[in-house]
């Protein structure tokens, strides 16, 4: 059993190496015996047009008009958070996961998912639309999917 699968790891390992080589247009290093085998079609050239593409190269390593996307240094860090954070404050929108807490899930009506955590045994019910006052959690625990959240109070939209 052992040897089957080192075999099999090697022989993924090899292949990822045939692929590496073949994504960046690099040739294969020589086999190691003299002469190829019969079996083997020899592969076209990275210069030469294939024939469903025309006159274009179809790998996109190969291609000039396209550079690779590189990491853009700036001089001084941004002013303001580049990253998305969720909303605090009254948000409003309707229980996906409701109860009596500790846990509890909000779709917002910008289609924001939140995960809320309440300790005041607020009772929701899934599918009430509600008003509910967010705080950015100090806790980092799981209560499902979405950004997880503080709930400070919720009502009840009529």
């Amino acid at each position: 059993m052992r040897t089957r699968a080192t075999f099999r790891i090697g022989l993924a390992v090899a292949a990822g190496a045939v692929i590496a080589g073949c994504a960046n247009g690099a040739e294969a290093p020589p086999a190691s015996s003299p002469a190829p085998s019969a079996s083997v079609a020899p592969e076209p050239s990275a210069t030469s047009p294939s024939p469903e593409s025309g006159s274009t190269p179809s790998s996109p390593a190969t291609r000039p008009d396209k550079p690779l996307p590189t990491i853009t240094l700036t001089d001084k860090p941004p002013k303001e958070p580049t990253d998305k954070l969720p909303a605090t404050g009254w948000v409003a929108g309707m229980v996906t996961r409701g109860g009596t807490g500790p846990c509890y899930g909000l779709i917002a009506d910008d289609g924001n998912r939140y995960a809320l955590y309440s300790t005041a045994g607020i009772d929701l019910k899934e599918g009430d639309r509600v008003k509910v006052q967010l705080e950015a959690s100090p806790l980092r625990i799981y209560c499902g999917p979405g950004d997880l959240m503080s709930m400070t109070d919720a009502e009840t939209i009529k």
